[in-house]
């Protein structure tokens, strides 16, 4: 308690508060700090796989949506689409890229970017796949090119992508049927290229550009040979009927198949752009077709029309040329339609022989090979359209020889030389015919009054059966059959006591004749004279009786029967 004294002191100065001296700031600086520090974290990183944006010119936008399109490197997502904005062809459309940051050493001038699924095609299943999936973008990095940020884009992937490693081959073909760009070249069943490119070379055909994957480009070297896949192939050989269906892939995308010589295993590899025959089935392809042609005219009276371009011209079997066209003509004086087929020969595959000194020109082989028909026709050949086996098989023209044929020869008067062909020169026009004489020959019998008959013998048959007589002589045969086998069963145990006791007179008879005669052999001049011929009689009754008994045991029912005729 203060006294007086106390409080009339003045007041002091007030305490003062000590001052701390540090480096660091105040803890409540650390929160602030720490978001900073965490942004400018995000800020760097974001920066540093930010990704590569690059821009893509498209002719058309496919149903490809930003920030949905995804871009694809073999089936893995490498990036997306963040926006689509017009060209300024305005015509294109620019689509801006996002890729991740490991696509940035692929961004050069030999990149490839797509659409998938732009064009759906059963070839594509990828593009088949798209279709539920949505649009994607396909991307491939390029190898060895220019740094870039801009780049051409394609409706659908290319056939050769980028780093693809392998060989380009050039094949010429008189006709396409299915294949086209894409179709696949198969090795053994094995998928080993693709065919890039396809060109028009005027009356010669196409030209088409064929890639062979490393490493099956070395087995493309002399001899190699290349044929058009057909879908379903029947072989006849062996006597039957053997059918082999190409590989699903070609059935929907075309194919090409290759064959190597294995004469020809030590040969070094083709080098790019060697050309080779593309031949139109796997049989025109063991025939080995190549080299100069010959083109001739063949005409038929029979179904030309059936011809195409993969019938073979054959001789004795072998190919020796192929149809190129067919088409139909009338005869300027009486009008009656003909066919003209206009097929292509191998002057090589008939071993044509120019000569040594003869100069290997397109006359020339005209000539040589004008020759050896010549020799063929004056030997009674001629063209035939065969058809083999019959009704299935492949049709072709054969030059084959016939009985009795008129006199004729090769005509060149046209453009194209002329072979002349057999009367009726259709194997299924033959068979045609023949089945109209027997269809006639059916015709002629009166199939109706025969039936007519028919059907009166067997209504009498009928009414016979069901009449009461019938039904009552039945009734008699067996009444009458079973007192038979009741007669046999009651003889049946005094048939063997009936054929001992003839067994034994006929014994008895054959020792009376032996004794007689001995009798007579013995007997002097006084002998009777009728005496050899009872003896006679007596040994002919033993016979009967024996060969009786022998009757008998075999067939013991001839004592009710009688004896069978």
């Amino acid at each position: 308690m203060s006294t007086p004294e106390d409080q009339a002191k003045p007041p002091g100065n007030p305490p003062e508060t000590g001052r701390r001296h540090t480096i660091w700031p105040n803890l409540v600086w650390a929160i602030p700090l720490a978001a900073l520090a965490i942004v400018g974290y995000l800020g760097v990183r974001a920066l540093l796989y930010r990704g590569e944006v690059v821009t893509v010119t498209f002719t058309r936008a496919a149903g490809a949506k930003p920030g949905v399109t995804k871009v694809l490197y073999q089936g893995v997502e490498a990036g997306q689409l963040t926006k689509i904005e017009p060209n300024a062809d305005g015509r294109r459309l620019d689509f801006h890229l996002r890729l991740v940051p490991a696509a940035k050493a692929g961004l050069n001038s030999n990149a490839r970017f797509w659409l998938i699924g732009a064009n759906p095609n059963f070839s594509d299943l990828s593009s088949l796949k798209a279709v539920v999936s949505g649009v994607a973008i396909g991307y491939a990095p390029g190898e060895g090119g220019e740094t870039a940020d801009r780049f051409e884009g394609l409706d659908q992937a290319p056939l050769i992508l980028p780093g693809d490693k392998g060989t380009r081959y050039s094949l010429r073909a008189h006709s396409l049927n299915s294949i086209h760009e894409g179709s696949i070249v198969l090795f053994h069943g094995q998928a080993i290229g693709k065919v890039i490119a396809i060109h028009f070379n005027g009356d010669k055909g196409f030209r088409l550009q064929a890639f062979v994957n490393q490493p099956y480009d070395s087995l493309v070297r002399r001899g190699a040979r290349f044929w058009k896949i057909s879908p379903l192939r029947l072989s006849f050989a062996g006597g039957g009927i053997t059918a082999n269906l190409a590989p699903l892939s070609t059935l929907i995308a075309g194919g090409v198949d290759l064959e190597v010589d294995t004469a020809d295993a030590n040969d070094p590899q083709s080098p790019a752009d060697t050309e080779f025959p593309l031949y139109s089935s796997h049989g025109a392809a063991r025939q080995g077709l190549s080299g100069p042609t010959v083109r001739y005219e063949f005409v038929f009276d029979g179904n030309a029309g059936v011809l195409d371009e993969t019938s073979a011209v054959t001789l004795l079997g072998y190919q020796i040329g192929e149809v190129e066209s067919t088409r139909l003509a009338y005869n300027e004086r009486t009008g009656a339609p003909y066919g003209i087929a206009t097929a292509v020969l191998y002057p090589e595959q008939m071993h044509v022989d120019l000569g040594a000194d003869a100069q290997q020109t397109a006359d020339a082989w005209r000539a040589a090979t004008d020759a050896a028909l010549t020799r063929l026709i004056h030997l009674g050949y001629r063209a035939r359209l065969q058809q083999s086996p019959p009704v299935l098989g492949d049709e072709s023209i054969a030059l084959v020889r016939t009985a009795g044929a008129p006199s004729a020869q090769l005509l060149t008067d046209g453009a194209s030389s002329r072979f002349p062909s057999a009367p009726g020169s259709s194997n299924l026009d033959d068979i045609t015919a023949k089945a109209d004489v027997f269809l006639s020959k059916l015709d002629a019998i009166p199939l109706e009054d025969i039936g007519a008959n028919l059907k009166r013998i067997t209504g009498n048959l009928d009414r016979l059966m069901s009449s009461p007589e019938m039904k009552d002589s039945l009734t008699h045969l067996h009444s009458a059959l079973t007192s038979i086998d009741k007669l046999l069963h009651d003889v049946q145990p005094q048939i063997g006591p009936l054929i001992g006791n003839l067994n034994d007179a006929a014994a008895e008879l054959s020792g009376t004749a032996t004794a007689l005669r001995q009798v007579a052999e013995s007997g002097g001049p006084n002998e009777d004279a009728s005496l050899p011929e009872a003896i006679r009689q007596i040994t002919e009754a033993a016979r009967s009786i024996k060969a009786l008994t022998d009757y008998l045991d075999r067939h013991p029912e001839a004592l009710i029967r009688g004896k069978r005729p």
